[in-house]
């Protein structure tokens, strides 16, 4: 037991002695431990608050949620939002986006972005009116495809905005823009 005190004893006084050499001045070790793990301690508090509390989720920001969770880039992730917005506000009452519109800062932003949604009117017409959910999928993957993404990443925007909605709004909001994304 005394060898190994005397081991770590002698461990604890060469990083010291070492650490004294490096840097040219005496320095505690033990305090600038104290500051780095004091410094990680603040990192894991505020994101943790930022991620848990809807304020911090917006002022995290969706586009920066989808680029850290799909791997796009921020003007992919800009204009796929807006795309998805667009198709929302085609089939939501004015007042109920105006709602929405309100809950999500950037929202003009995004709708600026994104790929102009032409032939969605078109692809309407020939689905008819009991499938225009086809349409809204038709559409939104032509958009997608101008940013450079794949049809399938719809599929995949979809559930983060829609979150995204819930903790910056209310879930009844999201059940509107929901509702309005798979609008029959």
């Amino acid at each position: 037991m005394n060898k190994i005190n005397v081991q770590l004893g002698t461990l604890i006084i060469f990083i010291s002695i070492v650490g004294c050499e490096t840097t040219g001045k005496p320095s505690s070790s033990s305090s600038t431990v104290d500051q780095s793990l004091s410094t990680i301690e603040d990192v894991v508090q505020s994101s943790t608050a930022a991620v848990t509390s809807p304020t911090g989720i917006s002022q995290i920001g969706l586009v920066d949620i989808l680029v850290h969770r799909l791997g796009v880039s921020p003007q992919q992730a800009l204009g796929g939002a807006g795309a998805i917005f667009q198709v929302a506000q085609s089939n939501m009452d004015p007042q109920a986006f105006a709602t929405l519109s309100k809950s999500i800062p950037g929202m003009s932003t995004m709708l600026g972005a994104a790929p102009a949604m032409s032939g969605l009117g078109g692809l309407s017409s020939i689905a008819g009116g009991s499938s225009s959910t086809v349409a809204n999928v038709s559409g939104l993957a032509a958009s997608f495809q101008q940013l450079n993404l794949s049809p399938d990443m719809v599929g995949r925007f979809i559930p983060v905005v829609t979150n995204y909605v819930r903790q910056t709004s209310d879930q009844a909001t999201a059940d509107l823009l929901q509702s309005a994304l798979t609008a029959r």
